[in-house]
């Protein structure tokens, strides 16, 4: 049971996330005021037009909120990250000419000049970062006035009572443009307690979206059909995908069998495909019940198709699965899937947005595509945010001497990452000629950035459930109903057991 009352009692599993984006209709390299990137449907919000919404989204920082005088207060933040590729954007910017540092460098100090406040980070490992809050939270004695935490540190926040219910703090209002309401919603539970939310200010929500990169070049080799022009027209299936996986397999080397060395695959992938397709094909890890509490998903008919679609994914006759040696002849490929596909032998690379930073270099031309729709009737895209390197904002329980000026700064920045860094952001994300067209991608990212997922289920795993799933899955067994008939009781009790937990 939680001690505290007003603490976390969890907020949140999510399902589906409509990343809450300003559209933009025009898109100009590295300007620093531009809304941002259009989506493919061109569509603008009931009650508004194209042109308010620009006027809207282009005020300044002292026209949309007014100038504040916070006294020169310290505003400390503290996010978990690692290095490489998931160090974490959130928060810290710096002259160093970086071009996301400096334009975060710029955020910070619009803020700091409009509202007479210094912003502080600090950034630590996951496992440091949710350990340092519940000392503090523990001790009473704060430094950190908010912290980003990702999918991995929730269960630990929640069960020891360390975070603030957000419904509760003045100044935080979740239909603003800023926040990503489709998420939001699932994380307010019996819409009383919301301990985490999740917005623009969350730079790594964007970084960990699962997508696939394309290799154009070898599909227009190959005389494939153009990928880009099925996700706009709503036909990008998973049978359509299978199909290219498929044709972009050769066995070069003419030896009957396919070797990673030498031959020629249709997709290059880790493990976490399998939950970055089940959602892109809507169908989720976990459910909710009619007062928003989650629950474990039914084996529907339509789930039962999407996992059997999966062990074709799967196939060792046309994907190398780089963290499952049987895939490899025994050697352990992790970490280089990037590597193998930047080659120009992989027609598809199954990752995160981040994960085409590894892609500077390539000589040949690709572009990023959302995951396939279960089929034509499915309405949206679904990109799942990997929850191990995501970010989502929480105010640890009783950091409340500067909540007004922490509040008023969350929500500048995700007014401002709005305006101004997701332009940048694409920028950075692109970073190399071998992007085949600029606007063709920016379309394609904006698409993947508006229907996301957060998958709780994946992140809980009750019972080791959706570890059994996947492992049939990669294995192409496809004893997915003898699994879940083994696993179902003890995974409904988890989450009896979270709801009572969290609910008293």
């Amino acid at each position: 049971m939680l001690s505290k009352k007003s603490s976390p009692i969890f907020a949140a599993l999510f399902v589906v996330f409509l990343a809450v984006a300003v559209w933009m209709t025009v898109i100009i390299a590295g300007a620093a005021r531009n809304p941002s990137p259009a989506g493919p449907s061109g569509t603008t919000p009931a009650g508004s037009t194209e042109t308010d919404n620009a006027a809207a989204s282009n005020l300044s920082l002292e026209e949309k909120f007014g100038k504040k005088n916070f006294d020169g207060a310290t505003i400390y933040f503290l996010t978990g990250g690692d290095t490489n590729w998931w160090i974490n954007y959130d928060i810290a910017g710096n002259s160093d000419g970086e071009v996301l540092s400096e334009a975060l460098y710029r955020r910070n100090s619009e803020i700091e000049d409009t509202f007479d406040c210094t912003i502080l980070h600090d950034q630590k490992t996951h496992t440091n970062a949710g350990d340092t809050i519940r000392r503090e939270v523990n001790s009473g004695d704060h430094t950190y006035d908010s912290y980003f935490s990702n999918g991995t540190q929730m269960t630990k926040l929640l069960s020891g009572a360390l975070v603030t219910n957000l419904n509760e703090v003045e100044g935080l209002n979740f239909d603003d443009p800023w926040w990503n309401k489709t998420v939001n919603d699932t994380l307010n539970w019996g819409g009383k307690y919301r301990y985490f939310a999740m917005g623009e200010m969350n730079i790594m929500a964007w970084k960990s979206t699962a997508c696939i990169m394309y290799n154009y070049t070898l599909g227009k080799t190959l005389n494939l059909e153009d990928a880009f022009q099925l996700v706009r027209e709503g036909k990008w299936t998973i049978d359509k995908w299978n199909e290219m996986i498929a044709a972009g397999t050769d066995d070069l080397n003419a030896n009957d069998k396919m070797d990673y060395e030498y031959d020629q695959y249709g997709l290059v992938c880790g493990n976490q495909t399998f939950e970055y397709t089940l959602n892109g094909m809507d169908e989720t890890c976990a459910a909710s019940d009619d007062e928003n509490w989650p629950t474990l998903f039914e084996l529907t008919d339509r789930k039962v198709a999407a996992l059997e679609q999966l062990t074709r994914v799967f196939s060792h006759d046309t994907t190398l699965n780089v963290h499952d040696t049987s895939y490899s002849g025994g050697t352990s490929l992790a970490g280089k899937s990037g590597i193998y596909f930047s080659t120009g032998r992989f027609l598809f690379f199954a990752e995160t947005i981040c994960g085409s930073f590894q892609l500077w270099d390539m000589q040949d031309d690709y572009g990023f595509l959302p995951f396939p729709k279960f089929d034509e009737k499915q309405e949206s895209y679904n990109s799942l945010i990997q929850s191990p390197q995501m970010s989502i904002v929480t105010i640890p329980y009783g950091a409340t001497e500067h909540q007004t000026e922490t509040v008023a700064v969350i929500n500048a920045m995700g007014y401002l990452n709005q305006r101004d860094i997701k332009t940048v952001f694409f920028d950075h994300v692109f970073g190399t000629r071998s992007v085949r067209d600029h606007d063709l991608n920016v379309d394609m990212l904006t698409l993947i950035l508006q229907d996301r997922t957060f998958d709780l289920g994946v992140t809980l795993d009750p019972a080791k459930i959706i570890t059994n799933l996947r492992t049939e899955a990669i294995r192409g067994t496809n004893g997915f109903a003898s699994v879940y008939a083994a696993n179902v009781d003890a995974a409904k009790a988890e989450y009896v057991k979270l709801r009572e937990t969290l609910g008293n």
